[in-house]
């Protein structure tokens, strides 16, 4: 359901919504917030543009309506952490090979774990599209290196101990098969290992609830406009446990599921209140989360936004 819809509708008024919708550069959702005002701390300086669904996993939906030090405390804090979230690190993957220029932008950073048929398993990163291992130091004291790093940490070791590297290793390495090695210097070998299979890795801690939250608590306020600062019990508690981190079970419920969709899309989608506000998003297609406020309600139609990322195009639409 997500994925319906018009890009024509992102120009229309949403059913008496004080707020608009307009496409603008490179399709980018921006929406026309009126207040500058934050909508977490309620303050009114410093305001700056949100990414509702966040920055670093491209999202592209954007208001003016966070301060500066909500924006980049919530940003920098746990939104920068989403993309180790294991199905996070497997939607990165699967969108390699249809669009391996946004895939290979979502990959820095991220830890991989490189195995060799004959040498070690080792962890490093993407640059570039080439598997880099990270420099690690083994039980048996000796050292992991990249190619381009091996010879030169030799001659820096054997300079250190007063020892002459040998001539001619360069053009030795170069000619050695995967487990083969060359004396570098005296008591210093350098072995080639070919790295044949890399995966992600996938031990990084998932999500924290408290985003996907601020996610659905900030789509809402895209409705609600100007009521979002009123100052109920209710938004009071939801502002509160989102700035600090901490949500509690008798107010925000969040579930987490992974389903079987393939579509690579980010959504939000308002599903009415089941009794309190109900709001789905997706991440990658396959990651939901729906979160309920559990005594805060929204008098509005079902709609939903949409974020396909083969295609990199966005809208919005009403949810029968």
């Amino acid at each position: 359901m997500l994925g319906d819809g018009s890009l024509d509708l992102i120009r229309e008024y949403y059913l008496n919504s004080p707020i608009v919708i307009e496409s603008k550069g490179r399709l980018l959702m921006d929406v026309k917030w009126q207040t500058p005002k934050c909508i977490l701390y309620l303050s009114t300086g410093g305001i700056t543009k949100e990414h509702v669904l966040p920055v670093c996993l491209r999202g592209k939906l954007v208001a003016k309506f966070l301060c500066k030090n909500c924006n980049s405390r919530l940003g920098q804090g746990m939104e920068s952490k989403v993309k180790k979230d294991p199905q996070i690190r497997l939607g990165i993957e699967r969108l390699a090979e249809a669009r391996p220029g946004l895939a290979k932008s979502l990959r820095k950073g991220l830890n991989y774990i490189g195995h060799s048929q004959q040498g070690p398993v080792v962890d490093g990163y993407m640059h570039d599209g080439a598997f880099i291992p990270w420099e690690q130091t083994l039980d048996d004291g000796s050292l992991i290196l990249p190619p381009n790093r091996s010879l030169g940490a030799i001659k820096k070791k054997a300079e250190r101990s007063g020892i002459e590297p040998f001539p001619g290793t360069a053009e030795a390495l170069e000619r050695l098969s995967s487990g083969d090695s060359v004396r570098a210097a005296r008591g210093a070998w350098i072995t080639k290992w070919i790295v044949d299979s890399i995966k992600p890795d996938l031990s990084g801690p998932q999500i924290d609830p408290v985003v996907p939250t601020k996610i659905a608590f900030e789509f809402l306020a895209l409705r609600c406009g100007n009521d979002i600062y009123e100052s109920p019990t209710q938004l009071k508690v939801i502002r509160s446990q989102i700035l600090s981190g901490e949500l509690l079970e008798e107010d925000i419920h969040v579930q987490r599921a992974v389903v079987g969709r393939e579509q690579l899309i980010h959504g939000i989608v308002f599903e009415g209140n089941n009794p309190g506000a109900q709001v789905q998003v997706r991440l990658f297609g396959k990651l939901a989360f729906r979160v309920q406020f559990r005594r805060f309600s929204v008098s509005c139609p079902r709609f939903g936004y949409t974020h396909d990322l083969i295609s990199d195009k966005e809208c919005v639409n009403q949810v029968p």
